[in-house]
């Protein structure tokens, strides 16, 4: 069968990456495409490999693996492999498939793989279906962001870029389409009003006719209320309503 995983694996200790690559000997799902044994490096080798996953050990010299997400252009799948379980809570909350403590039980590591294979996030033409306790990355020019779906508050088309915005009042510029964002929010909270407007129902402050044309939308952050038109705040109303 042909590898499904293109896995770059990221540890300081070679014996560590050395049982590693032992253990998915047993996958041929799994493609070893390179190896890493700090995060500048491994940036490295993501930029030219670019894999699908990493296997991301924690504490190595000068920069832990947290460190070294931020860095890259595009996000791999991330399997946490470390000695140390006081990291779990951090990992996850970075959206990290799973977690492995050292040393790796062959079990535990094909059951890791196996929940990454069911993973809707892996389908590269399908977005990623989110909840709202889930966290995303935006990356923009500036770096990266780790945000609480939940804190999303609406998000504007830029072309083929969007302006995130986020309830502390910060915006993000990203690089994806209106479109990526209405397939993967959860439509519970999240209605797309307008072509270039998204917006979450549940971070609105007030909204408010000012005409039979248009209405004026308050959100949660946001210090200039949004002008919709009158389609627009017909939906969105819906939405509240709903």
């Amino acid at each position: 069968m042909s590898a499904r995983f293109r896995a770059l694996l990221v540890d300081d200790e070679a014996p560590a990456r050395a049982r590693l690559r032992t253990l998915l000997a047993a996958h041929p799902e799994v493609e070893i495409v390179g190896e890493a044994s700090q995060v500048a490096e491994a940036a490295r080798q993501c930029a030219r490999l670019h894999p699908s996953l990493l296997f991301l050990d924690i504490q190595m010299p000068r920069e832990d693996g947290f460190a070294l997400l931020p860095k890259l252009e595009e996000v791999p799948a991330v399997i946490f492999v470390t000695a140390y379980d006081r990291f779990a809570v951090r990992a996850f909350e970075v959206n990290a498939a799973d977690y492995l403590l050292k040393p790796v039980h062959p079990d535990r590591l094909a059951l890791a793989l196996q929940r990454l294979a069911a993973a809707p996030a892996l389908e590269s033409d399908t977005p990623a279906k989110l909840a709202m306790d889930d966290t995303v990355f935006l990356r923009s020019d500036r770096g990266l962001r780790v945000v609480p779906v939940g804190e999303i508050t609406h998000i504007e088309a830029e072309e083929n870029y969007t302006l995130v915005h986020v309830a502390d009042g910060t915006a993000v510029l990203v690089r994806k389409g209106i479109a990526h964002w209405e397939g993967s929010l959860p439509a519970e909270a999240f209605v797309r009003v307008h072509r270039s407007l998204i917006v979450n129902h549940r971070a609105v402050r007030s909204l408010v006719a000012e005409s039979r044309e248009s209405a004026r939308l308050e959100m949660v952050g946001c210090a200039t209320p949004l002008i919709l038109a009158r389609r627009a705040s017909l939906r969105l109303r819906r939405s509240l309503e709903g």
